[in-house]
């Protein structure tokens, strides 16, 4: 008997957290590069705006759309608005359109909008929003979400978290 305590010590202080550690390592990466079945097309995308009038993705056929999923509620989200209004107002030329998802209540969503000066189209997901994240590839449900659409309404690039210029130039630029 007393030679199997260190051998079940070892097992439970060495082994077992191995073990342990590489299934959560796998799952953890299954989580994280798993290509979501069924990328939406953006003309698969129907919302309200702010202003409670029906918007289809297709009207934005032939621009690079970049897609933010925010909320009033969530502070990186407010963070990273202005760079998105900065950003519309210098690529809307090259055939750049911004458009935002908000996944919150309609009245807040425009109340917000307002007092910053959101000038690109601003849809409300309040029903439905999380499969929606999930369609555009974030499991997680977390915000803010970033997603680019190329001209032809392909979804190629996503960011979780607050977006940098640098990182919507490198997923934009290629595309104009």
């Amino acid at each position: 008997m007393l030679s199997k305590l260190p051998v079940k010590k070892l097992f439970f202080a060495l082994v077992l957290p191995v073990v342990m550690a590489g299934i959560g390592g796998y799952l953890g990466y299954q989580q994280f590069t798993k290509k979501p079945a069924n990328l939406p097309h953006l003309n698969q995308i129907a919302l309200a705006d702010v202003h409670q009038q029906l918007r289809h993705g297709g009207e934005w056929l032939g621009f690079v759309v970049v897609v933010n999923h925010w909320a009033t509620w969530c502070a990186p989200c407010r963070e990273e608005i202005p760079l998105l209004i900065e950003y519309q107002s210098r690529m809307e030329s090259q055939g750049v359109q911004v458009i935002g998802i908000a996944h919150d209540l309609l009245d807040a969503a425009r109340r917000f909008g307002d007092e910053i000066g959101i000038d690109y189209p601003s849809l409300v997901a309040i029903v439905d929003g999380n499969k929606l994240l999930k369609a555009h590839g974030n499991t997680s449900g977390a915000l803010p979400y970033t997603v680019v659409f190329d001209r032809q309404g392909n979804l190629v690039g996503r960011k979780l978290g607050v977006i940098s210029l640098q990182e919507l130039n490198a997923m934009v630029n290629p595309l104009l």
